[in-house]
């Protein structure tokens, strides 16, 4: 019948733990999948804004750099309308242009148009209005009349015509009357690769629409969706919004260029969230499948474990012959309490007992009081008059003697001073001293004649200095003593034992031997936590710069303040601890693992003075390997960047975003790197080179100097001029002559 009744009731307990654990188990579950979710399709959103602007951005920088082409066609004396219809110079005006056009990276053709004349120039020659448009289908789609007016624009135009991209630009861009025009054939498949390379593994399809709504280019990998919803839906809309289509739901994302007008939008299906978060699925299904399986493995374990007790409480109190019987349809506690309410009630004979052991009952019954097992005053005085115990006085105080590990040379010395505290007589109060709970402490209750309201501090410091002189006869270190506060009623002499408790914390600042009084205690000014936050910060930038000189001065600032600021004992070790881990969190971070070995010895410190001096160690030899490897890592780096800089100076592309990519660094962060290591801008460094360069071409070669500036990467010939003759003095043509030979 037991065992029924107690499976019984150790279901109930392995139930209710499992209902406590599933609560929290399913919310947090369903949490954490929407937040999957939800975090996977703002980042790949956020990807195709990112991806999308950058293909903007890019478009716009090659439409800026065509108006910036057309200025220089307008500019070139070799371009004007006489010298490039001339029969001799022509030739020379056609192998400009086609220079020109590889200057850009998605021209496929220019042409130059001059008004007054019914003739267009290419890198391929002249054409007549009507040849051009017979070799042309993109062009006789525009039609005759239509293309005269867009070459008579006099702002920058756009036209799609089949698979190409017409860009005019009128000559020059800012003249109010426009002499000419330079027309642009952009094809849409530069465009369309320009779009994969920049997007990479987004999955959905692209499209640029111009201002009319045609279609500029685009990239296609869902069939299902039409080019005319989207040309639709997106008209005027940008930034990111669910749209439905053919059922689906749609995450569509627009851009829309102030440059040319043209808006940028991706169209993905929604579903490929999910597949993405598939990996991400199996590992939450597999952790929460072990997660429940470790609760339900603690819900058994806690319930059989809070049944036990009460099994073995069972079992012993059916043991004897009078003991009650099991009554059916009560559990096991009504019944277990029945039962002791019965042995209780039936074991008169304790008195006796307690006769026979009084030196025992004493200490049981003394211990039970100070732990606050008594609620009833007039039951602990029935006890103790039993035990011929007396607390001689209306108010009680504990005071708790704390030694020096080894302070009694062996345990009947510390026998023989309970006994000597117990029995020394006071003036108008008696002791009583308990070997309680601490190996190295002794408990000692007070009570003292007289009203609470009449005592005063001197007559407690006089009794508790006089307790600690007798004790001191007996060890070899003076104790530290926790004074608790004074209470007129015997049911809160526990009360003033944990104050007393409180007060030994204390002893970790408090210089040995010293009396600490609770009431002390609570006048002190409690502080938060969140201490000295600037000069931590700096404790932890100056250690990741090993710079120790900083690092120490931050130390002992905020060791200083431990001492200065009034705080409790629990919060300098909380403190103590932060800085720890502080510390090692630091250690940690800067790949230094195997220092994380000395945690053993910083947690055990005995004094903050201890622990001041072994973090001084361990920061000092921390900083000294961070400034080692930082110039390690600086000196390859320079190297690396400076041969670089040296190999491809001469290139017309070169550029600090090119290196920054090369060496997969940030523009900002090369930038400031360069100038620290060398002094010099980036763009000063390339000047220096380039000009060693044409200097040292000018004085030991014969070649000419447009040659020498060409391979050296400038496009500018004049524009290089002028900066040589600002940094040396004299033109290049100069420098020749005076140093050649």
């Amino acid at each position: 019948m037991l065992t029924k009744r107690g499976s019984k009731l150790l279901y109930k307990y392995i139930i209710s733990y499992l209902l406590v654990f599933l609560v929290p188990f399913t919310i947090m579950s369903i949490v954490i999948y929407y937040n999957a979710v939800t975090s996977l399709r703002e980042e790949i959103e956020q990807s195709s804004i990112n991806n999308l602007e950058q293909v903007r951005n890019l478009t716009d920088e090659r439409l800026s750099e065509l108006v910036t082409l057309s200025a220089r066609i307008s500019l070139d004396p070799r371009l004007t309308p006489y010298m490039i219809s001339h029969p001799y110079y022509g030739g020379e005006a056609t192998d400009e242009l086609r220079k020109y056009r590889a200057n850009s990276a998605i021209v496929e053709e220019l042409f130059v148009y001059y008004k007054q004349q019914d003739v267009l120039y290419s890198t391929n020659g002249s054409y007549s209005m009507s040849a051009l448009l017979q070799n042309s289908e993109e062009l006789q789609r525009v039609g005759r009349e239509d293309l005269l007016a867009d070459l008579h624009t006099d702002v920058p135009l756009i036209r799609v015509a089949s698979n190409r991209i017409l860009y005019l630009v009128p000559i020059s861009p800012n003249s109010e009357k426009p002499h000419g025009t330079v027309m642009f054939f952009i094809e849409e498949a530069t465009i369309i690769n320009m779009i994969r390379n920049l997007l990479g593994e987004i999955e959905g399809n692209v499209y640029i629409f111009n201002k009319d709504r045609e279609t500029v280019a685009s990239v296609t990998s869902d069939e299902f969706v039409q080019t005319e919803d989207i040309q639709s839906l997106s008209n005027g809309f940008t930034g990111v919004e669910t749209v439905q289509l053919h059922g689906s739901d749609y995450s569509m994302v627009s851009v829309e260029s102030e440059v040319s007008g043209w808006t940028f939008v991706t169209v993905m299906d929604q579903n490929q969230f999910f597949i993405k978060l598939n990996n991400v699925q199996v590992i939450m299904v597999s952790f929460l499948v072990v997660l429940f399986v470790v609760g339900l493995v603690l819900a058994v374990l806690l319930g059989r474990n809070q049944y036990k007790p009460i099994s073995q409480l069972i079992a012993i109190t059916h043991k004897g012959k009078h003991s009650p019987p099991f009554v059916k349809g009560e559990n096991e506690l009504e019944n277990l309490g029945k039962t002791v309410t019965s042995l209780y009630e039936n074991h008169e004979l304790l008195n006796e007992t307690i006769d026979l052991h009084q030196p025992f009952a004493r200490d049981q019954f003394l211990t039970r009081l100070l732990r606050g097992h008594y609620y009833d005053a007039e039951e602990i005085e029935s006890i103790m008059e039993s035990l011929k115990l007396s607390l001689r006085g209306d108010c009680f105080f504990v005071v708790i003697a704390q030694f020096e590990s080894e302070s009694f040379s062996n345990t009947k010395d510390k026998d023989k001073l309970l006994q000597v505290v117990s029995r020394k007589t006071l003036e108008d109060a008696t002791a009583y001293a308990v070997d309680f709970l601490h190996s190295d402490s002794i408990v000692v209750m007070i009570s003292m004649a007289g009203s609470k309201g009449n005592m005063t501090r001197d007559a407690i410091d006089h009794i508790v200095h006089d307790i600690q002189k007798e004790m001191k006869d007996f060890t070899v270190y003076k104790p530290t003593i926790g004074v608790g506060q004074l209470y007129d009623d015997k049911t809160k002499i526990n009360r003033s034992y944990i104050e007393a408790l409180a007060t030994m914390e204390y002893k970790f600042s408090a210089p040995q031997g010293s009396v600490l009084f609770f009431e002390d205690l609570e006048t002190e000014t409690h502080h938060l936590l969140g201490y000295l936050k600037e000069e931590q910060m700096k404790y932890v930038q100056s250690i990741k710069q090993g710079d120790f000189t900083v690092a120490d001065e931050m130390l002992a600032d905020m060791f200083e303040a431990l001492g200065s600021k009034g705080l409790s004992i629990n919060e300098i070790k909380c403190i103590c601890f932060d800085i720890i881990n502080t510390t090692l969190r630091t250690v940690s971070e800067l790949g230094f693992d195997r220092y994380m070995k000395q945690v053993d010895p910083l947690v055990e410190f005995k004094s903050i003075t201890q622990l001041h001096k072994q973090l001084q160690r361990i920061v000092e030899v921390i900083c000294k390997e961070v400034e080692e490897k930082k110039d390690s890592h600086n000196n390859k780096l320079k190297n690396d960047i400076l041969t670089y800089i040296e190999q491809n100076y001469k290139k017309y592309e070169i550029s600090l975003e090119v290196v920054a990519q090369e060496f997969y660094l940030s523009v900002s962060y090369l930038s400031r790197f360069i100038k620290e290591q060398t002094g010099e801008t980036f763009t000063q460094l390339i000047q220096r080179l380039r000009i060693r360069y044409v200097k040292e071409q000018l004085t030991q070669t014969d070649q000419p100097i447009k040659d020498v500036v060409s391979d050296v990467g400038y496009k500018d010939v004049a524009n290089f001029i002028r900066k040589f003759k600002k940094i040396e003095g004299m033109t290049p043509g100069e420098y020749r002559k005076l140093h050649k030979g």
